[in-house]
């Protein structure tokens, strides 16, 4: 089979290295894969290209982008690769991913490729003007052969949002476990024995660190030794320093780590305090190692966090 996965950067998020994960197991089971990234990701720490691969070399900040909300010479290009690919399925990851991949299967006649596409989390938290939500029900969505939700919630708001009556089946994220079982925890950063509330993230508007930032004030007040850390990176960082500063708190930013692991085997306590969300891999890996969450209750995290047993569940908007 040949599998063409359209991602839209190749970046170290939680749904391209699934995406990358993906395309390592497919050919280890003798497929033909390929993946496709709409923009480029000018890091030192970007997912590796394997031989295939490419990057369609699109603007993602680029005003075609918002109004019509389609860069024709992005679109352009994603249709000659796909066709020369010549797929048999076509996974489009994110809601970028699959318009551009949808719109070129609605140009070509006769695809003889199905589209699938994995949706991460809650699509509302992205569809919030109603001329987009539009064109998605009328031009983008129909061209979907079936939908992948990484949690019964996020795939059953995907179904409704977009009317979508086609198949659907839910595949959870997962972990490897033998990744986790010999790390050693960070050294202590502070008062040996002092509680350590953790985030993990990247340090966007999605995943609210300015709202951690202010449930761990509240803890710190009550636990003056509290050491409160940071992993992740992203174009908040500054902001969220300064907040900290401010705040009064034993904050450190320990930046974009590849392997989590050792951050949370050394903490007591793990917060996830985003306003949309799936069922983050940081949060299965926790659950592994013992460490409780606290969570929103956002996407799929009903189905991961066992309210009052495995952590707690609160409302987005509940910071106390």
């Amino acid at each position: 089979m040949r599998v063409l996965q359209l991602v839209q950067k190749p970046q170290r998020r939680g749904a391209e290295i699934f995406a990358a994960q993906l395309s390592a197991a497919l050919r280890r089971g003798g497929d033909t894969v390929a993946t496709c990234y709409l923009y480029p990701y000018p890091d030192a720490d970007a997912l590796a290209l394997l031989p295939g691969d490419q990057v369609l070399g699109g603007v993602e900040r680029h005003p075609l982008e918002k109004i019509p909300g389609v860069h024709p010479g992005l679109l352009r290009r994603a249709l000659q690769a796909i066709r020369a690919f010549q797929p048999d399925v076509v996974q489009l990851n994110g809601a970028r991913s699959v318009k551009y991949g949808a719109l070129a299967k609605r140009l070509m006649r006769r695809p003889e490729w199905v589209a699938i596409y994995r949706n991460i989390d809650h699509p509302g938290y992205w569809q919030r003007r109603r001329s987009q939500l539009a064109v998605y029900r009328r031009w983008v969505m129909p061209q979907i052969d079936g939908v992948v939700g990484v949690s019964a919630a996020t795939l059953e708001a995907v179904q409704a949002l977009y009317r979508l009556r086609g198949p659907a089946v839910v595949i959870r994220n997962g972990i490897d476990p033998q990744s986790l079982d010999m790390i050693e925890p960070v050294p202590e950063n502070g008062a040996a024995g002092a509680p350590a509330l953790l985030f993990v993230g990247n340090l966007t508007v999605q995943k609210r660190p300015d709202r951690f930032l202010r449930a761990a004030a509240r803890v710190q007040a009550a636990l003056p030794a509290l050491r409160v850390w940071l992993v992740g990176d992203g174009p908040l960082r500054a902001e969220l320093e300064a907040q900290a500063q401010r705040l009064g708190l034993n904050a450190r930013f320990w930046g974009y780590q590849r392997a989590v692991g050792p951050w949370i085997a050394a903490s007591d306590l793990l917060a996830v305090t985003s306003d949309s969300d799936g069922i983050p891999a940081v949060v299965l890996e926790a659950g592994y190692l013992a460490r409780p969450t606290v969570a929103t209750r956002v996407g799929g995290m009903a189905e991961c966090v066992i309210d009052g047993e495995t952590g707690l569940l609160v409302e987005a908007q509940d910071e106390a």
